[in-house]
């Protein structure tokens, strides 16, 4: 397990989009299994002109009123939905008054995991756009953060997937992606994306599988009972890993690589995949530790 997940709450972030309920449960779950405490946040950001006042009697105040019940209304809601997927799980609310954006960004400074929803407009493998703040989130907090999409692709089924570079700044990606593989009894599948200057060299080729050997040789000792396929491929990074995710169970990839010629875990993909990876994707920053 990751040293950035000790002691904090998972956090999700709770909106009255379509992609709600995945979402909380996708949070639920994750909580459950890394025996956490699960805090739902719901961010209301108030219409101009429209922030309570200290009168209490005063119109807007009434309105006030309506308007933060309706917030706390919903993340009950969701609370007793949580609550029901895993009994006995710990679960807090916190109604915050913000742009969702910001707020979860303040809030994931004490989150091990933040998860958001994102509703998907158009079709899986198309650089598409999405509802939500997710993708506006993505390479900010220091702690992993996943899109859950709406409406879900991949298979629930299927082996966590991993996106892997030369650097030691995919190492937190790595570890994560064995963390979850083991804790759901997946499959792990580890892919470099190699740029197509060049990158289809034989010799190229073999660097890339001895750099995706390299990066999983101490996981795969700590996790043995996780059954590993490393894969290289040649192409734009974010479309490639997208395509290899159709049936993977969820996509991990890092905000930072080695750049240039061989670099594939970059900020860049991390954000193009938020638009148009086919099912869940998480995004664990570089800066993340490996415990």
């Amino acid at each position: 397990m990751t040293s950035y997940d000790v002691h904090k709450p998972v956090v999700v972030g709770v909106s009255r989009s379509a992609a709600a309920r995945s979402t909380v449960s996708w949070a639920a779950d994750a909580a459950a299994r890394r025996g956490r405490p699960l805090c739902l946040v719901h961010a209301q950001e108030w219409p101009a002109g429209a922030a309570p006042k200290d009168r209490h009697d005063a119109p807007e105040q009434v309105w006030a009123s309506h308007f933060r019940a309706g917030g706390q209304s919903l993340l009950n809601e969701h609370r007793e939905s949580a609550a029901q997927r895993v009994p006995g799980l710990e679960i807090t609310t916190k109604l915050l008054d913000g742009r969702p954006a910001s707020v979860l960004r303040e809030v994931a400074e004490q989150a091990s995991l933040l998860v958001v929803g994102v509703h998907r407009v158009s079709g899986p493998g198309e650089v598409v756009t999405f509802g939500g703040v997710g993708p506006a989130l993505v390479g900010h907090p220091l702690c992993p953060v996943v899109l859950v999409m709406e409406p879900a692709h991949g298979d629930p089924l299927g082996p966590v997937m991993v996106g892997v570079d030369g650097s030691a700044a995919s190492a937190p990606a790595v570890s994560f992606a064995f963390v979850e593989a083991a804790a759901w009894d997946a499959d792990l599948l580890a892919v470099q994306v190699r740029r197509p200057r060049h990158g289809d060299w034989p010799e190229d080729l073999e660097e890339s599988a001895i750099d995706v050997s390299e990066a999983l040789a101490g996981w795969r000792e700590k996790y043995p009972q996780v059954m590993v396929r490393e894969q290289v491929m040649v192409g734009n990074p974010a479309v490639k890993l997208a395509e290899a995710a159709a049936d993977a169970r969820c996509l991990v990839v890092g905000t930072r690589g080695v750049g240039g010629f061989r670099g594939m875990v970059l900020g860049s993909t991390s954000r193009t995949l938020s638009h148009m990876a086919p099912g869940s994707l998480v995004v664990v920053p570089g800066e993340a530790a490996s415990g």
